[in-house]
């Protein structure tokens, strides 16, 4: 009989811990680490911090950084259809890449960025938004035009939300700079608020529609949404009947955070990926209270790379190298002929591939991988899809024929 006890023990010890480690694999898949929002570096945020030293003030200096003169522009015989929105975003820094934007194929672009002032509501910065002629080159294809309003970190979110004056500053300063140029609203992009700001968000968001309507009731709000919202930020039944639309930031699944390489936006949940993904983000959200008709779905236009120690997938992460925009992944692999495979759990595209005697993984999208996530999209009813970012194809027409084809109709 004590033999039998002792026997019985180690198994239930052994079952234990089995289940334990199982608990914690699947934990460590979850986008891979639960980050920390103060600390956490999307590619928003990053693009900012890249490109913020930079006092650049035409967009042919930013021409002239990204070595393109020219862009070749598509052109086809289809606008977006009217049961859908397609929604870009415009980088500053890719200056005048717009002139090869199809803008008859997009419901609305946003121009990124107006980095707040914490402090006082005015901007850090606008860049060219008194002077871009995208905005004259939007409208005349009946594109709408948004100014994204962009704030990052806990320090500089809580400074902000706590201080009416600022709030009322920024309010004015948006009024002012939309009825300049004729624009259609705004999109609200604050990332890594923290928790005890929640209520105090919600309140400037209803503030800002209010506000802003006042001066003018055709201008529209939207509000970018987390892919993982951890510490939940948005109260959107309180918010929703002051917002027009959301802007899903559904990528960034994996990137510089995490412990193995995978997809930077896969589709749906799975063993193998984690929990996290365009499926569940979308489901938590629509049971929030997002209104299906609201939501667009943005979509990367990049891809992540990795060092590995190894080459099967999911490969432990030895180092992150780098995002990878949609062009420069394009070119990489055409030039060295390096292999690329279809991860069906992930709906996503990757490659492993030696560089310089190392393993590299290289996940990305293209026009398959996207055209299953398009197809997704619309057979959930949603709104649309969002790209993130414009101008990150340089040029190639292959993803604009592949959004004609989704989202397009003959004029």
């Amino acid at each position: 009989m004590k033999t039998n006890g002792l026997t019985l023990l180690f198994f239930i010890f052994t079952l234990t811990v089995a289940c334990s480690t199982k608990r914690n694999k699947e934990k460590e898949r979850e986008v891979n680490s639960k980050d920390s929002l103060s600390e956490y570096v999307g590619p928003n945020y990053k693009h900012y911090k890249q490109f913020s030293n930079y006092n650049f003030t035409t967009e042919k200096q930013w021409d002239s950084l990204n070595n393109v003169f020219e862009y070749p522009k598509h052109s086809s015989n289809d606008v977006v259809h009217k049961d859908y929105k397609t929604f870009g975003w415009h980088l500053y820094s890719k200056g005048s890449a717009y002139k090869n934007y199809n803008f008859s194929l997009l419901w609305g672009i946003s121009y990124f960025s107006y980095i707040v002032n914490p402090e006082t509501g005015s901007y850090k910065n606008i860049h060219q938004w008194k002077t871009t002629a995208l905005i004259d080159s939007a409208k005349v294809k009946n594109c709408k035009v948004f100014l994204s309003v962009s704030n990052f970190g806990a320090r500089d979110n809580t400074i902000f939300l706590n201080n009416p004056n600022a709030q009322k500053t920024l309010i004015d300063s948006l009024s002012s700079l939309l009825t300049y140029r004729g624009a259609s609203g705004v999109n609200i992009d604050f990332e890594g608020i923290h928790s005890k700001s929640k209520k105090k968000f919600s309140d400037f968001i209803i503030l800002l529609s209010k506000e802003l309507r006042k001066k003018n009731p055709g201008h529209m709000v939207s509000v970018a949404l987390y892919a993982v919202d951890y510490n939940t930020i948005f109260d959107i039944k309180l918010i929703n009947p002051y917002v027009d639309f959301y802007t899903l930031m559904a990528y960034d699944y994996y990137g510089g955070f995490s412990k193995n390489a995978g997809p930077v936006s896969p589709l749906r949940s799975s063993e193998v990926w984690g929990r996290n993904s365009i499926e569940s983000s979308v489901e938590y959200y629509l049971k929030e209270g997002v209104e299906s008709k609201k939501l667009i779905v943005g979509l990367p236009y990049y891809g992540a790379k990795w060092q590995t120690d190894n080459v099967p997938i999911p490969s432990k992460v030895e180092k992150f190298l780098a995002h990878e925009e949609y062009s420069s992944t394009k070119e990489l692999l055409d030039l060295n002929k390096y292999p690329t495979s279809f991860d069906t759990i992930s709906s996503t595209q990757y490659s492993v591939y030696e560089e310089n005697g190392v393993m590299n993984q290289l996940w990305f999208d293209d026009s398959l991988s996207l055209s299953h996530k398009y197809d997704w999209v619309k057979s959930k009813k949603l709104s649309g899809v969002g790209i993130w970012a414009l101008g990150y194809d340089h040029g190639d027409t292959e993803l604009w024929v592949l959004l004609a084809n989704k989202f397009g109709q003959k004029k």
